[in-house]
């Protein structure tokens, strides 16, 4: 979803990242994980993760993270079940902006946000 998202990919083109983030990676860029305390429940997968947005700015950082907001909150808990590329999604909504982070190691500002999707089970098989 996100790198087929022209509002995303425009400020970090394809570096997008499943896991932590490789050292070498030029930015603005994003990684995202699973967060853990998946649940299931009555044939739906809940799950969270980070997506993290980085950048040299603290203002470019903000503005992919404001990007990845929009897009996760397409269905915002009113559950109205949207497709995605052929991925059918129950859910999906921010469920946590975490400001901003300096990371001074790397001289780069990290702008987090944990997101939730509620999706059957059968979505991915």
């Amino acid at each position: 979803m996100l790198n087929q998202t022209s509002a995303v990919t425009n400020i970090c083109s394809t570096r997008i990242y499943n896991g932590l983030r490789p050292d070498t990676t030029t930015v603005p860029s994003i990684n995202y994980y699973e967060v853990p305390g998946a649940q299931r429940k009555n044939g739906f997968e809940h799950i969270a993760y980070s997506i993290n947005c980085r950048a040299t700015t603290a203002e470019t950082a903000l503005t992919l993270a404001r990007k990845v907001d929009e897009l996760f909150n397409g269905t915002d808990g009113n559950g109205t079940y949207s497709d995605w590329n052929g991925f059918g999604i129950a859910r999906a909504s921010t469920r946590q902006r975490q400001g901003l982070i300096p990371e001074p190691d790397s001289g780069v500002y990290n702008a987090p946000i944990d997101v939730y999707i509620v999706f059957s089970k059968n979505a991915i098989s």
